[in-house]
C-alpha cells in the first residue's frame, strides 16, 4: 500500500509540474532517494516514464546535465470530447498530453434526448479515433457546460441540452471498455490554465472562464479542488440585481445575463444593427464584429462591456469574499473583450475590496478560449489513467 502510494505521489508530481530530476522528486515528494529510484526504475522498466537529459545552458559549468524524467508519449493515448452549443469538439492526445488529432462535429444539442448525447459524443470519439492508426485510447474524458456530478457520472443540467440528471458515463464505459470521467467545462478550462502557468499550481485558485457562459473552476496545488461534485463552480448564477436581466438558467439578475456572449449580444441587438444569432448563440465573428464596433467609439455598445466589466468584477469580489484564494484567473473566449471591460473591472474591485486583500494583485489573464476545455479533460482523463498505473492495473485501450 505504501509503495503504491508513492507511485500515485511521483506520478501526479510529474504531470502537474512537468518532467524533472529525481533529485527534485525527493525534494519535492519527502521520500528517500532509495525509494524514488526504485519506483522510477520500474516506471521506466514498464514504459511508463523515459530519461531525457537536458540541454546544458551557454555558458554553464562543464559536466554531465542532469537527467530528468518525463512521461513516455507513446505508452498510450486518452481521448477528450467538450460538447458546446451545436458542436462536439473531439480530440485524441499522447502520454504526454500532447494533442495528436482533432475533429469539431456540428451536433444540434439540444435535439439531443435520452442517451443521445453519449451516442454523440461516442460517435465524435470513433470518428477522430479512425485518424490514427494503432491502439485506441485508453481513457475517456467528456466536458459538459452546466452543472455536472463527476462522481455519479451525471449530466445535471446544462443549458445547451434539453435532458436532465442523466447518466452520460455508464454508455460510455460501456461502448468503449474503458473509463469514463467527466466535468464541468469551467472545471476543464482551470486544469489546462493551471498547467500552463506554474503560479497557478500552488496554494487554492480560483479560475474564472467567460464566454458562452460564466464558470468557475477551483483548484488547489494544481489539482482539482476535492470534494466538488459541479455545483460549487457555478458563480455565473449568483445573483448580482434581483429581478435584473434575465438569464437562460430561468432565473434574473445573475452574473452570467451581463458577462456571458449571448447576453451581451441580445443587449447589443436591442440598441445596434445586428443579425439575430443561432439559439440565440453568437458565433465567434458576431462577437468580433460587437468588440470592433465598440472599439471604433459606438459609445452604447462601449458601455454594455462597462457593465460586463463590472459583473466580472461582482464575480472576483464574491469569489474573494468567500474563498480569499491565493489566485484568481481569468479566462475564456470572452477575454476577446477584456480590454473593453478592464477600465469597469478594476475600478469596481478597487472601490469595494477590503485592502487586506488585494485582489488586483493577484488576477491573472490566460490566453486561450474554448480550445483550453478540451485541454483540461485530456489532463483529467491522464490523471484517471495515471491513478491506475499507480496500483499496477493493466492499461486498457479501446478497439
Amino acid at each position: 500500500m505504501e509503495k503504491d502510494n508513492s507511485r500515485t505521489r511521483i506520478l501526479r508530481l510529474l504531470r502537474r509540474h512537468g518532467a524533472m530530476p529525481r533529485v527534485e522528486l525527493v525534494r519535492r515528494t519527502g521520500l528517500s532517494a532509495a525509494a524514488v529510484s526504485t519506483i522510477t526504475s520500474e516506471l521506466i522498466g514498464s514504459g511508463v516514464l523515459v530519461e531525457a537529459a537536458e540541454e546544458p545552458a551557454a555558458g554553464s559549468a562543464r559536466g554531465r546535465p542532469p537527467v530528468n524524467l518525463a512521461f513516455n508519449p507513446a505508452f498510450g493515448r486518452v481521448a477528450a470530447a467538450s460538447i458546446r452549443m451545436d458542436v462536439i469538439d473531439a480530440v485524441i492526445a499522447d502520454f504526454q498530453g500532447n494533442i495528436l488529432a482533432r475533429e469539431l462535429i456540428p451536433c444540434t444539442t439540444r435535439d439531443l434526448k435520452g442517451d443521445e448525447a453519449a451516442h454523440a459524443c461516442g460517435n465524435a470519439i470513433e470518428k477522430v479515433m479512425a485518424q490514427l492508426p494503432g491502439a485506441g485510447p485508453s481513457t475517456l474524458g467528456i466536458a459538459f457546460q452546466g452543472i455536472v456530478d463527476p462522481v455519479a457520472g451525471r449530466q445535471v443540467w446544462s443549458p445547451i441540452l434539453a435532458i436532465r440528471d442523466t447518466d452520460v458515463v455508464s454508455p460510455l464505459a460501456d461502448r468503449f471498455q474503458v473509463p469514463v470521467v467527466i466535468e464541468n467545462d469551467a472545471a476543464a478550462t482551470a486544469l489546462a490554465v493551471a498547467s500552463r502557468d506554474s503560479r497557478l499550481q500552488e496554494g487554492l485558485v480560483a479560475v474564472l472562464m467567460i464566454g458562452h457562459g460564466v464558470g468557475m473552476g477551483l483548484l488547489s496545488q494544481g489539482g482539482p479542488f476535492p470534494g466538488t461534485h459541479g455545483f460549487s463552480s457555478e458563480i455565473g448564477h449568483v445573483r448580482r440585481q434581483p429581478s435584473g436581466a434575465q438569464c437562460r438558467c430561468g432565473q434574473r439578475g445573475c452574473i452570467e445575463a451581463y458577462l456571458a456572449d449571448y447576453a451581451l449580444y441580445r443587449d447589443a441587438r436591442s440598441i445596434a444593427n445586428l443579425p439575430i444569432a443561432n439559439h440565440q448563440q453568437p458565433s465567434e465573428d458576431q462577437m468580433m464584429v460587437l468588440v470592433r464596433r465598440a472599439e471604433d467609439g459606438d459609445g452604447g455598445l462601449q458601455r454594455l462591456f462597462d457593465e460586463a466589466g463590472s459583473s466580472l468584477s461582482d464575480a472576483v469580489r464574491t469569489v474573494a469574499s468567500v474563498l480569499a484564494p491565493h489566485r484568481i484567473a481569468i479566462a475564456g473566449s470572452g477575454m476577446r473583450g477584456y480590454h473593453l471591460m478592464k477600465a469597469s473591472f478594476e475600478a469596481g474591485l478597487r472601490d469595494s475590496l477590503n485592502p487586506s486583500y488585494d485582489a488586483l494583485s493577484r488576477i491573472v489573464i490566460a490566453e486561450g478560449g474554448v480550445d483550453l476545455i478540451v485541454e483540461g479533460m485530456v489532463q483529467l482523463a491522464l490523471q484517471r489513467l495515471d491513478a491506475e498505473l499507480a496500483t499496477g492495473a493493466p492499461v486498457r485501450a479501446a478497439g
